[in-house]
């Protein structure tokens, strides 16, 4: 039987993936005049930060007190604790309930809070969405992507765009493009939110509801301190895989739970998407490295710190968000052309939202101009970011 494939609207730009880099792309590229369209597989946005309960917005800032970030990522930080709570120091606008009070421009905050007030501010500046829409294939035409082919409860659909930028954090589109992508490795973390009864008496006693929705880690750190032995590294690229995560890291959680006593706790919330770090990434007309430091690429979109190591600047090369042999697909987020150590900095939320809008604003004045990504005139791109508050420090 032929399957029937219903053509939907078209648009200048369509951002794939409802992370929190696909929402600062699909906010770039409407505030720059494109019709755009942001499609996610889930009916939550936020990613990572939302379903898979990595709920801390790393720094804004070199660690020291500068910040490095601003533009829509800055934006973003303040939809994230706009309706929930919020422990960003008082010095970035917090409400003095963060007991470090440090000065990185950081906060924790509430998921689903946050979730629906990403929606909001889609709404607010005009950013057509779709949830529960799984986009299988980029079509190509001699080499420049005409659209995406997507799944959903409707059947087989097909959404024509001139500019498509991947915020899947897997990839999918570029590496279905034939774009050349590398695949990374993982170790098994897995953190949920839970609360005690412990808990629940400091909540009553400060009103401090970071004190009470805590995160308890199963299996490894960042460094891989406490991967259980002989367990193979993982990649996310296959169902198989993304299974044997959720599956082996629950029994990790569920043998914990069986010495505790069962009344006085309860979990508050476990994430709806394995908590990969890094799955896939393009191999861009440039790689960022991460030992740029204090470097000033010609072609920079923004700067920005590492999460990690207080004290340390970059700049981002623009030849990062692309492939120049599939012209019109933009890279966003944890997928960018980032190598290594390069790889581990750009991965996390301000970052990848900074790439977002980097992306997004690229994609709007491509459709715009009707050039192609390696086309597109560097110096109106930074203008262009400059004038709506990306920092270059």
């Amino acid at each position: 039987m032929e399957i029937k494939v219903v053509q939907k609207n078209s648009y200048d730009v369509i951002v794939v993936g409802g992370g929190m880099a696909g929402v600062a792309a699909a906010v770039a590229s409407a505030r720059n005049g494109a019709k755009t369209l942001l499609m996610e597989k889930t009916v939550v946005l936020g990613g990572l930060g939302t379903q898979g309960l990595i709920s801390w917005f790393e720094p804004l800032c070199n660690g020291e007190g500068k910040q490095l970030i601003g533009g829509i990522p800055e934006e973003i930080i303040k939809v994230c604790v706009k309706y929930g709570f919020e422990n960003l120091p008082t010095k970035w606008g917090g409400k003095g309930v963060n007991p470090l009070d440090q000065p990185r421009y950081v906060t924790r905050y509430s998921p689903y809070a946050c979730a629906l007030g990403l929606i909001e501010f889609l709404e607010e500046n005009n950013v057509d969405l779709i949830f529960d829409t799984l986009a299988t294939y980029p079509k190509m035409e001699n080499n420049m992507c005409v659209g995406v082919e997507v799944e959903t409860v409707s059947g087989r659909e097909f959404y024509p765009a001139k500019i498509v930028v991947d915020a899947t954090g897997t990839a999918v589109i570029c590496d279905r493009a034939g774009i050349p992508t590398e695949i990374g490795e993982n170790y098994l973390s897995y953190v949920t939110h839970e609360m005690n009864i412990e808990d629940a008496k400091t909540l009553a006693e400060t009103g401090d509801f970071c004190a009470a929705r805590k995160w308890r880690g199963a299996g490894s750190d960042l460094a891989g301190n406490g991967q259980p032995q002989k367990m193979k590294m993982l990649h996310g690229v296959t169902a198989e895989d993304v299974t044997y995560y959720m599956t082996t890291a629950g029994k990790f959680v569920l043998e914990r739970l069986k010495k505790q006593d069962k009344n006085t706790y309860d979990i508050l919330a476990t994430p709806t998407m394995p908590q990969y770090r890094k799955i896939r990434r393009i191999i861009g007309d440039s790689e960022f490295l991460g030992n740029e430091d204090n470097q000033i690429p010609e072609n920079s979109v923004g700067s920005f710190g590492d999460f990690r190591n207080p004290g340390r600047n970059f700049q981002l090369p623009y030849t990062t968000l692309f492939n120049s042999t599939r012209p019109n697909i933009f890279a966003a987020g944890r997928i960018i052309s980032a190598k290594d150590e390069g790889w581990e900095i750009t991965r996390v939320i301000p970052v990848a939202a900074m790439s977002g809008e980097a992306a997004g604003t690229a994609a709007a004045l491509c459709a715009k101009n009707n050039v192609t990504a390696p086309e597109l005139d560097i110096k109106l791109l930074q203008t262009t970011l400059k004038s709506a508050g990306v920092l270059f420090e």
